[in-house]
């Protein structure tokens, strides 16, 4: 048992003025900003509490979850696979986070405003007319930005101006210099007419930093939510958490929550709050609130307009290995260089070009095919369509990979590793759905739009033009959904009849109940989501304190 340093020792016998549910961006941002203003807030999360002095060895492991699910919970990662079915087939995603800090103690870091632009998301799309995009957001860009300065500086965000956008964002730290190789990059993209800069990352870059992106970072250098806000918020405000702590259900009368159900040291237990702040990620969100029917709430709870789970997100991000003619190693920091010279181009909104944390290596190449070729059951076609079970397995995890990896790590050695993030749109079809039988409680729909295609192939395209002398190739397969961007399932807006929230991020049918983490997106835009999740729950928590009162 593990269940952090600052448990109440009876939490169902105290009224806590906030409790929140989920610990990651969200969570622990509103949460530790509702507790620095004296608020008694209760932290509920579902795996263990991975910070502090009782921090746990974060272990090598298998990230495509062939591991055991304790030895996953140790390293930070969701326990149990979360099914889908997707135009690939039925795909089991463990690319989540679990345990104090959600996903952002695995994430890359990468820290990123969206364009005032993406908060008038249909203008951007107006030949795509079967999605549910809506005109703008509830909430614009200039009411964000405050937000967005307080976020920065809380996350310590290091970066330099985008030369491309006009908002004048500012409140950056100064990132550490560009390595050789990095600044050889960076002069030959100035010379081919593109606009590189430094990457907003959340990065202290103590000696050594590798960016840690999939693990603990064992030198607290991660500029993540446990970090910076879940721990503060312990040990300097006062509030308190349960970790190994699952919630099934929230009991509403009418208008109001009045308790959270859930299991806690091996018993069921009932916690009263004036206010609930639901952050258990845009998967299990809506699922705590579908299992949350009764008399008054015989859709789930919050769902009188039936969308609740709808509008399923996923960013599609594809990776590059880009070689150039500088035969230089990197003695630097890494994810250090970014370009936005797509995001809109030729009439089409796409998205961003990012250096990712990491060095290239023939067993790097080899994982990602080998995660492509687990990810996307097409795949056994490719690669032997009349051969027996047996060799297409072989085939996908020994041959091909070492076959491919071995090739690309000699043509592609000394390159760096980029991701795009090209923006998804919402679709009415495409959800998350409670489901008992299912392996945690729920299961995802998915269909991959052909504009979606159509939009990743122009970027690949394009890309691939502009770099010009620069070699490039692509790791990723058909299969390029991003998992742990998922987001809009509990979309916010100004239309009860329409949206599950309303501006401030608080249902439309219950007073007391609001969702901070990125549920609440009504699109995806083409950006990182982490600083906006951030952004918005500290508007969010400002919002919470003044109706506390």
């Amino acid at each position: 048992m593990n269940n952090g340093p600052h448990s109440p020792d009876d939490p169902a016998a105290i009224e806590w003025d906030v409790v929140v549910i989920g610990t990651g961006m969200g969570g622990s941002t509103a949460g530790y900003e509702l507790a620095r203003l004296g608020r008694r807030v209760l932290f509920i999360e579902k795996g263990l509490y991975l910070h502090g002095k009782n921090q746990p060895v974060s272990e090598g492991g298998d990230w495509l979850g062939n591991d055991p699910p304790e030895a996953r919970l140790r390293r930070g990662w969701w326990p149990v696979g979360i099914r889908g079915n997707t135009n690939f087939g039925q795909v089991d995603n463990f690319w989540m986070g679990c345990g104090s800090g959600g996903t952002t103690t695995l994430y890359g870091a990468g820290l990123e405003r969206f364009f005032p632009e993406d908060f008038s998301p249909k203008a951007n799309f107006p030949d795509v007319h079967d999605s549910t995009l809506p005109e703008k957001w509830p909430v614009g860009y200039e009411e964000l930005r405050p937000f967005y300065e307080r976020a920065e500086a809380l996350f310590r965000v290091r970066g330099t101006e985008d030369p491309l956008r006009k908002d004048g964002a500012t409140s950056l730290m100064t990132p550490p210099a560009l390595s050789k190789r990095d600044k050889y990059l960076y002069d030959s993209f100035r010379q081919l007419g593109l606009h590189p800069y430094h990457h907003h990352v959340g990065f202290e870059f103590v000696p050594g930093c590798t960016g840690c992106n999939g693990s603990i970072c064992p030198k607290e250098c991660k500029s993540e939510a446990g970090r910076l806000c879940l721990r503060p918020a312990l040990e300097t405000h006062g509030a308190s958490i349960l970790t190994e702590c699952e919630v099934f259900w929230l009991e509403a009368k009418r208008e109001e929550v009045k308790a959270v159900h859930c299991r806690w040291q091996e018993k069921e237990i009932a916690i009263r709050a004036k206010v609930i702040l639901l952050a258990a990620g845009a998967f299990m969100t809506p699922v705590l609130l579908l299992n949350s029917k009764s008399y008054e709430h015989p859709q789930g709870l919050a769902n009188r307009s039936g969308m609740v789970g709808r509008n399923l997100m996923m960013h599609a991000s594809d990776f590059f290995l880009i070689k150039s003619r500088g035969l230089l190693w990197n003695s630097g920091p890494t994810k250090s260089l970014v370009l936005n010279d797509l995001y809109h181009s030729e009439g089409e909104k796409l998205g961003t070009f990012q250096m990712t944390a990491g060095e290239v290596t023939s067993a790097h190449i080899k994982m990602f095919i080998r995660a492509d070729a687990e990810r996307d059951p097409r795949w056994w076609k490719l690669l032997a369509m009349s051969r027996p079970a047996w060799w297409r397995k072989l085939c996908s995890l020994i041959i091909w990979p070492v076959a491919i990896g071995a090739y690309h790590a000699l043509n592609f050695n000394r390159a760096t590793l980029w991701a795009s993030t090209i923006e998804d749109l919402p679709y009415y079809d495409n959800r998350v759905i409670a489901d008992r039988e299912a392996k945690n409680g729920m299961r995802f729909e998915y269909r991959y739009p052909e504009e979606l295609k159509k939009r990743v192939a122009s970027f690949q395209k394009r890309i691939a033009r502009i770099l010009g002398p620069h070699k490039i190739f692509n790791l990723s397969g058909k299969n390029n959904i991003n998992y742990p961007h998922v987001c809009g399932t509990c979309r916010f807006g100004d239309d009860p009849e329409t949206s599950v929230l309303d501006r401030n991020n608080r249902a439309h049918d219950v007073v007391n109940l609001y969702v901070v983490d990125a549920s609440f997106f009504p699109s995806s835009a083409g950006i990182n989501p982490s600083l906006t999740i951030a952004a918005n729950a500290l508007r969010v928590a400002e919002e919470v304190d003044k109706r506390l009162g």
